[in-house]
């Protein structure tokens, strides 16, 4: 017989009744009548082709085929039953390799933070971070990113979640006593200083900051794939380099320095950023990603105010 035609809720019954052959005990532990576990056990016979219990005495008794059922069904049960029940996520208990594909300015400024929260919490998982770019989405999609943290507008199909996680503010770094700490610098004052940037895949051809900054008459003295290079340079250069204030809180502050951007608009302040976190949907309410979302959100993630 085909099990996806049959009511399941027949077995119900026949795993009562294979455990108590009598009609009435059977109604009485199901919580129901006992015309009604007649009517399902005339059903269950029609659909195996056999009369499963005959009348013995008072009770009934178990024809050869329903012993049979009565030898392997309350094992299937119990496997079922262990399969559905609702499991406490261990972190603990993660193990294999977990990828993660960050912003380039995010996997400096919160890299270490990641590693020591999966080292703490899931010492078996071998942990991979890397840069995001034009692949990840893709890699998203096919399992070979587990997760990805960048900042919005990140386009991504329906088959991938997000969600905003935090708020990053951008400003500029420079060595210490360059600038006014007290000042704000609009971002086309840049063409009166030297300045860098970083090559971030996928973050500068979209972000609306980056753009106008692009647009400037002084373009960048320095550009680098990662910070290093650039804060070397700033510690014997007149320079600025745009950067969140994330990157700030990990470098030393006796060396360098954050000055806001001066970006406060009507249309609101184009100096503050979204930062999204984003993995396959099908992981979307799974205590796991529920779990890794809310510690990642605990992180030292930058709150400015909007």
């Amino acid at each position: 017989m085909n099990i996806l035609k049959l009511d399941l809720n027949l077995l119900k019954v026949l795993l009562v009744l294979l455990e108590e052959p009598n009609t009435h005990r059977a109604a009485d532990k199901l919580e129901t009548s006992q015309p009604a576990v007649s009517r399902a056990l005339a059903r269950l016979r029609e659909a195996l082709g056999d009369q499963l219990f005959v009348r013995h005495n008072r009770g009934l008794k178990l024809t050869p085929r329903a012993e049979e059922l009565a030898a392997v069904l309350p094992g299937i049960y119990s496997q079922l039953d262990r399969a559905l029940e609702s499991r406490e996520f261990d972190p603990s208990e993660m193990e294999g390799r977990f990828r993660i594909a960050l912003n380039g300015f995010l996997i400096e400024s919160y890299g270490t933070e990641i590693y020591r929260l999966f080292n703490h919490h899931c010492p078996k998982v071998e942990l991979e971070l890397y840069s995001f770019g034009s692949s990840t989405v893709s890699q998203l999609q096919d399992g070979s990113c587990d997760l990805a943290i960048t900042y919005q507008p990140l386009l991504t199909p329906k088959a991938i979640y997000q969600k905003n996680i935090a708020k990053s503010q951008f400003g500029f770094i420079c060595r210490r006593g360059l600038v006014d700490e007290q000042k704000s610098i609009p971002i086309e004052e840049l063409d009166n200083y030297r300045w860098a940037g970083m090559v971030v895949p996928g973050f500068n051809e979209q972000i609306e900051l980056v753009k106008k900054y692009v647009s400037l008459n002084a373009k960048p003295a320095f550009r680098s794939q990662h910070s290093i290079p650039i804060l070397q340079a700033l510690k014997s250069e007149d320079m600025l380099f745009i950067a969140p204030r994330e990157l700030y809180q990990v470098i030393d502050h006796n060396k360098f320095q954050f000055v806001e951007m001066d970006e406060k608009e009507n249309t609101g302040r184009r100096d503050i950023m979204d930062i999204v976190i984003a993995y396959n949907q099908r992981h979307w309410n799974t205590e796991k990603y529920q779990w890794l979302e809310q510690e990642i959100r605990q992180l030292k993630l930058s709150r400015p105010d909007e």
